[in-house]
């Protein structure tokens, strides 16, 4: 699994450089994440963990600083504070989300397939929806 986590951190981090991994829980965070008119900044930080079993389980979910709204309203599938508090400081929330399809087929090859990269820019997805 470790060598898949750095293969896959690798290809992320082509398109987010700055991003933070923590391997004690496998947690990852994407600083200043871009987001669409209606919410509560132009950016935010999200962030994410790797389950037990990756890349066989997919990721669940992500996390954002606490305090986000969409149109002065709190978003839907939306928990805050998050039952878990990624370890990269503050108070954060979580949305409860997975890609539209609902499908996640990774490959032996992280590059093929599905991977963090997919994952993470299907964010924006999520985002588009507002609240």
């Amino acid at each position: 699994m470790k060598e898949r986590i750095e293969a896959e951190l690798a290809i992320l981090r082509g398109r987010y450089p700055d991003l933070e991994y923590r391997p004690d829980g496998h947690w990852v965070k994407i600083p200043r994440y871009p987001l669409p008119s209606g919410w509560s900044g132009k950016e935010i930080d999200v962030a994410f963990q790797l389950p037990c079993g990756f890349p066989g389980v997919p990721p669940y979910g992500f996390y954002v600083p606490a305090g986000i709204t969409c149109g002065g309203a709190r978003p839907g599938s939306y928990t805050e504070p998050a039952p878990a508090q990624p370890p990269f400081g503050g108070m954060w929330g979580f949305f409860s989300w997975a890609p539209e399809d609902g499908s996640w087929r990774a490959t032996a090859d992280a590059a093929t397939g599905s991977n963090l990269l997919n994952y993470v820019i299907g964010f924006a997805q999520r985002f588009r929806e507002g609240a």
